[in-house]
Parts: structure tokens; sequence; C-alpha cells
């Protein structure tokens, strides 16, 4: 198999960070959980209030669901209180944050015992745009980094607006990822593209840092 490129490789080097249900069910998988269009719940009131003010409406949604258009498919128990995909209303158009808490178990599990090294060890070959990574006085790691654009000739579906993603690896093996994007067109779309992120670089940096994201 040809090695992926641009946003496909990206994907595939942030498995991890793609977050619960959109890329594998997960432990734990059960019908209940996220609703499919966008409903504002009391969970998306309260994420609602650790975003910036102007930020746009904000309501919960599974992307999964969305994507492949399954809107009673299994959803995984979240980890995190914020875990979960979060539709941003604005200027005509819609974007998405999402947050995934990856338990030490999960982590291991997934990098076959390897764990996640630094974020930006493969950058920008694996499409990860301006990466840049910082290790935290608690000995934590940082990475954020924007994904690049697809190859020329390239096939992904569905077709991803502008995005920034950033990880937190904790020292107790744990991985803390939210994904900033400008929308997705496709089926299951439920606006057209934003023209940035919903969250600039600074305000995603912030968003991570909140330790109300952590069980």
């Amino acid at each position: 198999m040809a090695a992926a490129t641009g946003v496909a490789a990206a994907a595939v080097a942030t498995g991890l960070v793609l977050g619960p249900g959109v890329l594998n069910d997960g432990p734990g998988s059960s019908v209940a959980g996220a609703p499919t269009a966008g409903e504002y719940t009391t969970k998306a009131g309260r994420f609602e209030k650790l975003l910036p003010a102007g930020t746009g409406k904000i309501s919960e949604v599974s992307l999964m669901r969305l994507i492949k258009q399954v809107p009673k498919a299994p959803l995984p128990k979240p980890v995190g209180p914020y875990d979960g995909d979060y539709a941003v209303s604005r200027d005509g158009g819609v974007g998405y944050i999402s947050v995934h808490v990856a338990t030490r178990e999960e982590v291991q599990a997934k990098t076959g015992g390897k764990g996640i090294e630094g974020p930006c060890k493969d950058a920008p070959k694996d499409g990860r745009v301006d990466c840049t990574s910082q290790k935290l006085p608690d000995g934590s790691l940082l990475g954020i980094w924007q994904t690049g654009e697809p190859e020329p000739g390239s096939f992904s579906y569905p077709t991803w607006g502008p995005e920034f993603a950033a990880a937190l690896k904790l020292t107790d093996g744990r991985i803390l990822q939210v994904r900033d994007i400008g929308g997705f067109q496709g089926k299951g779309q439920l606006g057209p593209l934003l023209k940035t992120p919903p969250l600039t670089r600074d305000q995603l940096n912030k968003l991570i840092l909140n330790p109300e994201l952590l069980p």
C-alpha cells in the first residue's frame, strides 16, 4: 500500500486525535450519547462557557453518526467530562470542535505498546504543518499543528475544512486531544464550511490547557 500523504497521512499519524467514533467505536460503546444532527444539551451549554465569547452557537453532535449516516450507531463511553463533538454555527457556516481523553490503556493498545512520541517528530511529511511542541512545567508535552491541504490528485472523504489540532501528553500516559475544524463537505454536513477553524491557534492552546477537560 502506498504511503499516506497530506491530510490522509495526518489522519493516520494522529489516529488518536481523531477521537472516539470517527475511526473506531472503542471500548464501552453504547447507543445512548451524543445527538446526531445537533442539540443544545446541558453538556453543550457547559462546554460553551469554556470557549471565548463570540465563538458561535454550540450544539452537541456526533461526527461519526453524521459522516457515516447511521443515526443510532454505538458511541464509545466518554472518559473526560467534555468528550465528544460540538458543532459551532456562525457567519452562515458550521465548524466543529472535538474533545477526547485517551486512557493510558487505549494509547498502549493503539500504538502496540510503544506509546506516543513527540507530536512533531514526523512533521511535516505526515501532514502536520507548522507543528510546535512545548514541554510544560509539570512534565506534560503539548503539541499544536495545522492539518495540511490534500495533495493534488489525492482523494479523501469527506472533504474537511481548515483545521488546527492539539494533543497534550500527560505524565501518567493519558492523552487529551482537541480538533478545531472548519467543517466538512459531504453527506451529513450541517452547513457550509467556515472560512477559518472555530478557534484561533492561541485560543485552542488555552482550551486544551483547561483542567476542566480532564476527568
